[in-house]
Formats: C-alpha cells, structure tokens, sequence
C-alpha cells in the first residue's frame, strides 16, 4: 500500500496489489469521470480546468494534475467536494453527498470493482495526500438508496428502445426526455407486439410506475401502449391557426 509521501498529485487513485487489466481499466476511466464531473460542476463561469495524466513509474497510482492557470481557490472547492462525496457515500447518505447522479455513477462502479478484489482496502483515492478507501460498501449504500421506495399508476413519454443484454435477453425501455437515464419497461406476453410495432417510435406508456427513494422512476408495468407522432407530424403554426379560423 502506498505510504502518503509517494503520491504524485493532489487527486490520485492506489490500485494496490493484483488486479486485471480489465479492472485496471474500468477503475481508472471511472475515478477520471468521478473527477471530471465533479470539475464541470465548478466551471459556472466558464472557467474549464485541464488535467494532465501523472502515473507513478512502478506502481499503481494514476494522477490527475490541473493545468498551471487553473484557480486556487476552484481547486480547492474541486478537491473538498471530491472528499466530501465519498466521505457521505461511505456513510450512506446518498442524497447529502450533494455529487450529480453521474458522479454517484462512477464512485458506484469504482466501488464494485473493488468489491471484487481480494483486500477491497486495496483501492483508494488520496485528496491532498490523504487517502479515502473505496470499499463495496459505498456501492450497497448506493443500491440500497436507489431501491424502489414507492409506486403509482400514472404515463411516461418517451422513445420505446430495446437491448440486448449479456445474456441474450430482450430489455425494453423507455427514454423520457425529462430524465437522463432509461426506464424499464415490463410488459406482459399479451402486449409483445404493440411493443414491437413500436420500437425507436415516441410512445406514451400507462401503468405502475415505480419511484426511486428520490422521485425518479425507474421502471413502469405497462398497461397500455399509445404511439405518438413525431414532430414533423404534427400540424404548424399557420395549420393550427387556420383550423381555428374554419
């Protein structure tokens, strides 16, 4: 494990002991996210920050370095948010880390991936030279948070998709324009070919929908299926002015 007089930046992630090449991979591109995320949320005046990759020869510590110009003052509010976000996912509250979802995202995979490793206290992200441990813990927090909380028969909008998942089986969705992650949609064996005769076609949904512990849904047992029309369908402004007229 590395000691605090060996890390090379201000953000970095320990990789400690064995791991895979695809772990390696997935737990440095998500510890990159988490940062990138967390910076962009500090750019309100249209101040971006550029980092540098710093990769300690011989080891597994992996960088960020902002540029010279960056802010002091932005930095730090960068690296306390940083701290902060997992400090309050490590202790379970979710909804107070104040971190977007996709931030939440990162730490949550980064934290599955140490899950997976035989000393879970291998995987570490050090803020100002000290070390915060990602354990599976922060990922059951998050789970744990985002389970179904509550249901309630209303409609969803949205674009039917489909995919395939590893297993080969069907998965349908629904893309709501309002939310920035997909709903799940089951439907019953009665209902399979209205889905099919609406794949990729802006569709209105009717059923239970049922809601994340912070007002989100997360997937909806439909009841009816209703296609919308695109917009190109749908009449202009001289049309609808001139059904009013007639």
């Amino acid at each position: 494990m590395a000691k605090a007089t060996e890390i090379p930046t201000d953000l970095t992630l320990d990789i400690g002991g064995e791991v895979s090449p695809d772990d390696f991979v997935a737990a440095v591109r998500n510890f990159f996210g988490y940062v990138k995320e967390i910076a962009h949320g500090q750019e309100g005046d249209g101040t971006k920050i550029d980092w540098a990759v710093v990769v300690k020869e011989g080891s597994n510590l992996i960088g960020l370095e902002p540029s010279a110009h960056a802010p002091a003052s932005r930095l730090s509010m960068i690296y306390e948010k940083a701290r902060y976000g997992i400090d309050a996912l490590a202790s379970g509250d979710v909804q107070g880390s104040g971190l977007s979802e996709r931030a939440v995202n990162h730490l949550n995979s980064l934290s599955e991936i140490a899950g997976r490793a035989n000393n879970q206290s291998n995987y570490r992200v050090w803020i100002k030279r000290k070390a915060k441990p990602i354990g599976s813990g922060i990922s059951k927090a998050i789970k744990q948070s985002w389970e179904t909380d509550y249901y309630d028969h209303g409609t969803i909008e949205g674009r039917l998709e489909a995919i395939q998942d590893a297993s080969g089986a069907l998965k349908i969705r629904v893309q709501d324009f309002l939310y920035p992650k997909p709903i799940s949609c089951v439907v019953p064996e009665k209902m399979i070919e209205t889905v099919f005769a609406s794949f990729r076609k802006r569709v209105e949904i009717t059923g239970k929908i049922h809601y994340r512990r912070d007002g989100k849904p997360i997937s909806i047992e439909a009841t009816e299926i209703d296609i919308l029309p695109e917009d190109d369908e749908l009449p202009t402004a001289s049309e609808v002015r001139g059904i009013f007229a007639a």
